[in-house]
């Protein structure tokens, strides 16, 4: 007898035009499907066990046997019907129509990569928008152009009197003469801008001929538009080459540019100033739901013909992970919508820099816009000195929030080391404590033009006046316990926090 080959495969073929599907109606969306899978499934079985080598090719006539008999039982069987229903609620539904001609400007090149980054991944977090609008490579915010000063968006204190910068180089010394007056120093600047204030530094610390011996300088610029700014007003063009990161001041203090914290050397007892800088940082936006507690703002790709911009804020259907990680620094309960912004790169900055002060001793002065209390909704953009939209044209204005004090405070004394966070105080108080008064009144004196000392007085009104950025800027510090803070001597004493942290 010729050899015949048999497969399972085929009976199964031959029995699937047998199924039956049939389809309810939408409305309560069940599907009945009317089969002899179950039957097909016994029938399997039985023949395997019957020869196992009805897999595999094989000539033993009590194979044909087999298969007979296996397709018997197969169309003696009833079929069975199985029910189950699909429920779509949770699904995306996508508009009928796509309305982009209804929006208050066409769609710029940049959002149609956050438009196709929220259709690929799903809409993203708060801090992503932030990131992408700041620092993109091809779009971001500071990547490109100069944005301070009086032509650009804002103006920071160094920007207003070299008095600002001048107090802050007093606070480095004194720092540093309480450390013991170490041989090597590292003073770090977190986003220098223009390079201001260590400009201002340098020129005013001079005189201490030791402290000038032991310094060299790190900055910390993902920009290279402001990186070419700060090497031109620190290295006066003497090493300024093109993508060179390292170079000298003409009175030969090394400086030295790095994209991260995580770059600059840890060798050393290290000064850490951060001014203007936490405020730029990406932020977590956080809402509270009674049906789902606590939830994250997303951004999202918006189609719509309601939406006036080509991007718009939608709520995560239940906690998210980033929600779960910062749990302990958000509200036990709130109500309903209750919002709370924390910037949670920010914090992790924060840590990094206790973590390094607790390894070679030394101190971090913080300076910023907000509160000693947990922050709501303070995210805002401005464009020419002017608030707009956060969706308004993304990456063509400063995104920038408040700055949570209390809670830089909280996770630096979290980590339980011996480093601790002291503050904040008013811009104005520690300005003073300082020595700005003393400052203004020698200068005034060896001035002789009177528009020149009004212009003076109005830049020092505007650092240290409560109605001006006196109050609304904060300063804190992050220092070892070893040292005494200067500048702090009207800080409060949170008796309260380091028991619930303990």
């Amino acid at each position: 007898m010729s050899k015949k080959f048999v497969s399972v495969n085929q009976s199964i073929d031959s029995e699937l035009a047998n199924i039956r599907l049939l389809m309810l109606s939408s409305t309560n969306r069940l599907i009945k499907v009317n089969s002899k899978i179950s039957s097909l499934s016994t029938t399997c079985i039985n023949a395997t066990r019957c020869n196992s080598r009805l897999n595999y090719c094989s000539s033993n006539k009590n194979n044909s046997s087999n298969i007979n008999n296996a397709n018997n039982i197969f169309r003696s069987s009833q079929p069975k019907e199985l029910t189950f229903s699909v429920d779509r609620s949770g699904l995306k539904r996508f508009p009928s129509s796509v309305h982009t001609n209804e929006k208050k400007y066409p769609i710029t090149e940049f959002e149609k990569y956050l438009q196709t980054s929220a259709q690929i991944r799903g809409p993203f977090p708060v801090d992503t928008l932030i990131k992408e609008c700041l620092t993109n490579p091809k779009y971001g915010y500071y990547m490109n152009k100069d944005v301070f000063g009086s032509g650009g968006d804002f103006i920071t204190a160094p920007e207003i009197s070299q008095l600002f910068g001048e107090m802050i180089g007093i606070w480095c010394v004194a720092t540093w003469e309480s450390m013991g007056m170490p041989s090597k120093l590292n003073i770090v600047e977190l986003g220098p801008g223009r390079g201001t204030l260590m400009h201002d530094i340098l020129r005013s610390t001079k005189v201490f001929k030791d402290f000038y011996k032991a310094i060299s300088c790190h900055m910390v610029e993902v920009s290279p538009h402001l990186r070419g700014m700060q090497k031109t007003k620190l290295l006066y063009f003497k090493d300024d080459k093109e993508g060179a990161t390292t170079g000298k001041t003409p009175e030969g203090v090394q400086v030295s540019w790095y994209d991260n914290i995580d770059q600059v050397p840890n060798k050393v007892p290290t000064l850490y100033i951060a001014q203007e800088f936490f405020d730029a940082l990406p932020i977590n936006v956080f809402k509270f739901s009674k049906a789902k507690g606590w939830c994250e703002v997303l951004v999202d790709e918006d189609i719509s013909k309601d939406g006036p911009y080509h991007l718009r804020f939608v709520m995560s259907s239940g906690p998210t992970l980033m929600t779960n990680a910062i749990q302990y620094l958000l509200p036990e309960f709130g109500v309903e919508d209750f919002t709370v912004e924390l910037g949670v790169a920010g914090l992790g900055i924060a840590q990094k820099i206790a973590l390094r002060i607790q390894e070679n001793s030394g101190a971090a002065l913080i300076i910023d816009y907000g509160q000693d209390k947990q922050v709501q909704t303070s995210l805002q953009a401005i464009r020419n000195h002017e608030f707009v939209d956060i969706l308004d044209k993304p990456g063509s204005a400063d995104l920038s929030s408040w700055v949570d004090f209390s809670s830089i405070r909280k996770c630096v004394k979290h980590l339980k080391k011996n480093v601790s966070a002291i503050g904040p105080v008013d811009q104005g108080i520690f300005l003073k404590e300082m020595g700005i008064e003393h400052r203004i009144e020698r200068i005034a004196k060896k001035i002789t033009d009177e528009s020149k000392v009004e212009d003076l007085v109005k830049s020092y009104h505007k650092l240290v006046s409560p109605d001006e950025m006196g109050s609304t800027y904060k300063v804190i510090t992050i220092i070892d316990k070893k040292l005494t803070p200067i500048g702090f001597s009207t800080s409060k004493v949170y008796e309260d926090e380091d028991l619930m942290l303990n």
